[in-house]
Order: structure tokens, then sequence, then C-alpha cells
């Protein structure tokens, strides 16, 4: 009786708010057509959004209002929705009911479950679904949903302009305001990452710039100055903002120029993207200046040393598994007083990096290259090799670090037990004397090895041409390696270290004159001339130039054929592949070559997208973007690609593989953390999956284990 009171008192809609805290009442509820009522603590009005109760005759389904809803947070600010759910009645009437709320996206705002606020959280942009549920008197469940549309706008003066000179932007001049010179035309970027530096020439000191950029849910503005050399980054906050809210869709970057008093100018413009995916894993380079093995994870401001390399007067610990054999250390330097490291590997898990101790000041002349075992979660050397078997240059770690394969100064190769560091026979000696072999690389399914075979130089770092072969691996009891195979003829280039995609399927690497990039004993230095190239392990022979990533269209001539080392990350991200390499060439106006870049520009790392599931005869490289955080002053290359050791259940992350379990959840506050895995659950992108039908995404690839979006079609 008391709720068909109300009821009747009410009206059936459209009437003014009610407010209160009693039992019954809500604030800013629906009240109905007929009348209003309100109170301040009786028994009419309360906090749950409705003034009456739940059983209303005659339900036939649940509407929101409003159903479609777009919120703009302005610099972190914005005012809360307030949603209402509606029953609708026989005769399509509609009546306002307390329903049980909900959304999808917890990242993007939160919704108060009984009062149907909304309110964006305001660190992303993007869509979402709000839920409302209601169940009536007879214990009928209904469900009606909004949809939720969150933009960030952003915006900062940081030249103190009238509100008449920022509008001259919008009425430019035709004359354009200069030359964008980095970040390259359709870059592809990822989250995790540190922002690029715009650089652009053509300004003159004392000009005002508006730098824009707008995606699908974000729009970025600053007006600043930028005296030659011209910069500007995007603050760390925006540019997070901003890489979290990328769909993938293209981004518009634009750079415009207004002199002091004068009309602006027509802006630069750029277009980027973003992939959706959080770009992890740890990059182990060499830095060859300082002589010892860097590492930086990406979103990182600076690299770390990867390990201590003890005294280069002290023996070491642990000593060669065969004593020194009468040589005599001490070590080669690296000029900090520490033994000199060079070339080196990284299991695909992370977990074991190998690096190279060089002696060359040895008692008979010969220059030792013992390799030791780092472990990367406690950065110590767990065992060292023979002292003085045969120089080592180059080696590959199995996918979980558990053996090793190690060429020689003579084009040899050889396998290992990287745990007791003892070598192990297998078809690789005898292979190794017929076959010049050089540059070992494990697929990440472990099962292939790629090298380069037939070289034809001085040995593995300097040699003018090889065939790219292949192997079967079977690594365990009784390790063995089968199958030999050609998988593209060099033709008089030399084919040089390979590197495989995450689902094991394609082996890219560079092809050119001459494997080093610079060589000689004294200037002017000679440059080798390399692009990179892809195949795939069953394509026959077929080779993909991926021409975007090397720089056509792009670079002059100067910095043109400058691309060296690739190595691809273990995982796909974003429905790319990544691959990190060695190029010398300009980095904007930072780092400028006056003549041949190769020999005037300092070796840096750069980092390029690859389209997932390329296509043969299709270049599936985009631009290349230099990897933030390492030091302009260091010459880095050698470059390897590795995931961080796991988190444990309840540790901080961002995708499921960086996960023990393998699975991140969110943890209804907005954050994310690794959890066990879910009982008969579908597994999210960046989860583990055993075939595609595992993920939750229909459209999502099984990738080296991991659910993964597709690449671009």
């Amino acid at each position: 009786m008391f709720g068909a009171f109300l009821y009747g008192a009410c009206g059936s809609d459209g009437g003014s708010s009610v407010t209160g805290g009693g039992p019954f009442g809500g604030n800013g509820g629906s009240a109905g057509a007929a009348g209003s009522s309100a109170g301040s603590g009786g028994s009419l009005a309360g906090s749950g959004g409705s003034f009456f109760d739940s059983s209303v005759p005659n339900v036939q389904g649940l509407q929101v209002d409003p159903p479609v809803v777009s919120l703009v947070v302005q610099n972190g600010v914005a005012t809360p929705a307030q949603l209402t759910a509606r029953a609708v009645l026989e005769g399509g009437a509609t009546q306002e009911v307390t329903a049980r709320w909900s959304i999808d996206r917890l990242d993007l705002a939160q919704i108060t479950a009984g009062g149907g606020l909304l309110t964006p959280r305001g660190q992303k942009g993007g869509e979402g679904t709000v839920t409302a549920s209601y169940t009536n008197a007879e214990g009928d469940e209904f469900t009606a949903q909004a949809r939720v549309t969150i933009r960030l706008a952003l915006e900062e003066d940081l030249v103190g302009l009238t509100p008449g000179e920022i509008g001259d932007f919008d009425n430019p001049d035709p004359a354009p305001s200069g030359t964008l010179l980095y970040p390259y035309d359709n870059t592809v970027f990822a989250r995790g990452i540190l922002p690029p530096e715009l650089m652009w020439s053509g300004g003159d000191a004392g000009d005002q710039y508006r730098v824009s950029i707008s995606s699908t849910y974000v729009d970025a503005v600053t007006y600043t100055h930028a005296d030659p050399p011209s910069r500007f980054v995007l603050p760390r906050a925006w540019w997070d903002q901003l890489a979290e809210s990328s769909d993938g869709s293209p981004i518009t970057v634009e750079v415009q120029r207004r002199p002091p008093g004068g009309r602006a100018l027509t802006a630069a413009a750029q277009r980027w993207i973003i992939a959706p995916g959080s770009l992890r894993g740890t990059i182990y380079y060499w830095a060859v200046n300082q002589g010892k093995i860097m590492k930086i994870n990406p979103g990182a401001d600076a690299p770390v040393p990867a390990f201590n390399p003890g005294n280069h007067q002290d023996l070491g610990s642990p000593a060669p598994v065969s004593g020194y054999g009468g040589e005599s250390p001490p070590w080669d330097a690296n000029g900090a007083g520490e033994r000199c490291v060079a070339c080196h590997t990284v299991s695909r898990d992370g977990s074991r990096l190998a690096a190279l101790f060089s002696a060359c000041g040895t008692a008979n002349g010969n220059c030792a290259r013992p390799w030791g075992i780092v472990d990367t979660a406690t950065e110590q050397i767990q065992v060292m090799s023979h002292y003085n078997p045969a120089p080592a240059i180059f080696s590959a770690l199995t996918p979980n670090g558990s053996h090793i394969v190690v060429d020689t100064a003579t084009f040899n190769m050889g396998l290992a037990d990287a745990t007791t560091a003892q070598p192990m026979a297998s078809e690789l000696d005898t292979m190794s004397l017929s076959v010049n072999m050089a540059h070992p690389q494990f697929s990440p399914d472990g099962r292939l090895l790629a090298y380069a075979a037939n070289a034809q130089g001085g040995y593995p770092v300097e040699f003018s041409s090889s065939d790219l072969e292949i192997l079967d691996a079977h690594i365990g009891a009784g390790a063995h390696f089968s199958n030999r195979r050609a998988l593209v003829a060099g033709g008089g280039d030399a084919l040089a270290f390979p590197t495989f995609t995450p689902d094991s399927r394609w082996v890219m690497y560079q092809r050119g004159n001459y494997t080093r990039a610079s060589f000689g004993v004294a200037p002017p230095l000679s440059t080798g001339f390399n692009d990179l190239f892809m195949t795939l392990v069953d394509g026959g022979g077929t080779e993909v130039r991926l021409a975007r990533t090397n720089g056509d269209g792009v670079l002059p001539a100067k910095e043109s054929r400058r691309n060296y080392q690739p190595r691809i990350n273990p995982v796909s991200v974003g429905g790319y592949y990544w691959v990190v390499f060695v190029s010398p060439r300009d980095y904007g106006n930072r780092m400028v070559s006056a003549g041949d870049a190769t020999n005037d520009n300092r070796k840096q790392l750069w980092v390029a997208a690859i389209d997932a599931d390329p296509q043969p005869g299709t270049d599936p490289s985009h631009p290349a973007f230099r990897l933030p955080g390492q030091l302009l002053s260091d010459i880095n290359m050698d470059a390897y690609w590795a995931l961080e050791p796991c988190k444990q259940e309840g540790t901080s992350c961002s995708e499921g593989y960086e996960c023990c379990t393998g699975f991140c959840r969110e943890q209804g506050d907005g954050t994310l953390a690794c959890v066990p895995p879910p009982v008969d659950e579908c597994a999210r992108i960046g989860e583990t999956c055993t075939v595609a039908t595992d993920c939750c995404d229909p459209s999502a690839v099984c990738v080296a284990g991991l659910c993964s979006i597709p690449g671009p079609k």
C-alpha cells in the first residue's frame, strides 16, 4: 500500500528532482510528471535515486537516460554525469527506478553503484559501457546500457598570449611554418616509452608556436617558444594520457609558427600511430666507449649497467671452469678500471645473459675471450667458460637460458651447457670443419637455429659475403641439430645477424656489402652499407625489404643504408612486432653529420614497428624512432631484447605476459595486478593462450603463447 501510494502520488514520468536522506528518495532523481516532493530526512526522500520502491507493476524492459554520454575532462577537471534508470511499462510509459550500476572500463570512470553518478578518473580517454540492472518484486531481472565517451582536453600557454593572438593561429597565412625533422611522418610508437622530442627547422628567435596533437580521445595544445634549434617535448603526463587513450587510430601532429607581431603561418603536420599495447622488456646493449653492457627498459629515463664485471686487475670470481691454464691476467680494462666486456646475448625469458670477457694481453700472445653467464635477477656472474680454448665472438642462448651456442674468431661454432660452461658435442662441431659459420640465433620456441653460413672475411665481426641458413634444434637430453637448409642466398652480399619474430615464422637480418658499419685502421674509414630484410622460415628464399624502417624516402644519401644488427622483441605488442637495431643516422637537429653519417655520428639504437603477420611481397615496416633514454654521448650497438623476470601475484602489471601466472587483471579501482589463472574464463590481450579460441577477443591471435592483436590489414 505504501509503494502504491508513492506511485500514485508522483505520476508516471517527467517530474522534478527529489532530495533527502531517507530510504526511498534520491539525490537528483526524477520524481514524476504530476508533481514534486522534497525532504531532508523524512521517509519520502533518500539517496537511492528514485521516489518509489521496486514494486513497479507491468515492467516490460529498462532504459538508461541518457543512452549516450559524452564527457570532456579539461586539464583534469570534469563535471560528473547523472544517469537514470527507467522501467518501460506496459503501453510504453516509463518510470524511474532504483538500479544497480556498473561500468566495464574502471580505468576510465567510476559510477556509484546505487546512484548512477558517473565521474571520469581524468587520466585516460576512451569508450566504455555503463550497465544498469533492476529486479522487480517478482524477481525478474532487467538490464539496460549506455555508451560513454570520455575525451581529454589538455592545454597550456607558456607564452602568455592574448585571446586575439591565440585566435590568430586559426586564420594562418599560406606560407609554411617550417619543416619537421623528427620524428618521421607515419611513425608507429607504443605505450610505455618516453615522449619523443619534436624537432623542426625554419623558425627564428622569438617566434611563438602552437603545438597540437589530436587523437580519437585526446586533444593536447601547447603555446610555447622554441628558438632555433627548435625542439619541443610533450609533458610526460600528457604523453602517457595520449598513449594510454590510444585505440591505434592515426594521430594528427601540427607545429604552427607565429612570428612576433606577425600573422601565424600554415602548420607543418605529421601523422603518428600509438599502438594499443605497452612496449615492455629490457634492452641489453654494448656501450662501446664504456666497454660495458648496459640495459634500459622502454620508459626509463636513463640506462644502467647490466652487471658489475669486476676489477680488471683481479682474477675475478668465479674463475674459469678449468682455471687460467698458465695464462696471465689482468684482463683488458674498459677505461673505468673494470674488466672489458663486449659481445653478449640474452635468453628470451630474460633470466640469463652471456657476455665475453676480453683479455688480449695474455702470456702466449693469444686473445682470450671466455664467456660468462650472468643471472639477470641478481646481476651476479654464475659461471665462466674455459679461459682460452679459442677466441669467442657472438653467442646465442636458448629461450630459457639452459644452453648456449658460441662462434669463434675462426668461424667455428659449438654448443655448451650454460649452467656448467662445459662444451657439448653436436653436429655443429662437424659442420664447422667445412662451413664458415657466424651469428647464431635461436627461435623464440627454441626449435630452430639460424646463422650466417659460408662467410668470407676476416672474422665474424667483419666479412663481406655469406648466406643465411637454418637448422632444427633439439635441446635437452641428447641435444643435437638436424635438417640443415638454406633460407636465402647472399649472392655476393653478406647476410648477417638473423633474428626471429615472436611466432618463429619469420627471420629478419641485415643484407649489405660488409657486416660492420665502419671499418679500417685509420681515417678515412670505410663504410659497410646495409639494410634490413625479412624472409619466411618456410618461404623458399623470398625476401621482403623493410623499406620504411630502412629510411627510404626520408633519409638523404649520407644516411641511407646504415641499418645494422636487428633484434626483435620476444612478444607481439599492439598488433606489431618490434625491432631494435643500430644506426648512426642523424637524430633531428640534436645529432647531425657533416659528411658520412657512419663515421661522423655516434651509433644509437632505433626501434621500428613491423606489422604482425606480414604478407610476402609487401613492406610491413614503419619508420623508426630513436629509443628514448639512451645517452647521446655513448656509442651503442649489439642490442638484445628480452622479457623482464616475471612478476609474482599481487604485483602491478600492464600486460599478462609480465606475470609469472600469465594473467593481469583489474583490481576494482582502475589499477592492474598479477592474478592466479582464472577458472573457466577466456584470456585477454597479453595473457596466456594455447590456441586463438582461448582469447576473449574473437579477432585475437595466439602468438608465442600470448593472446595478441592481429596486425593491421
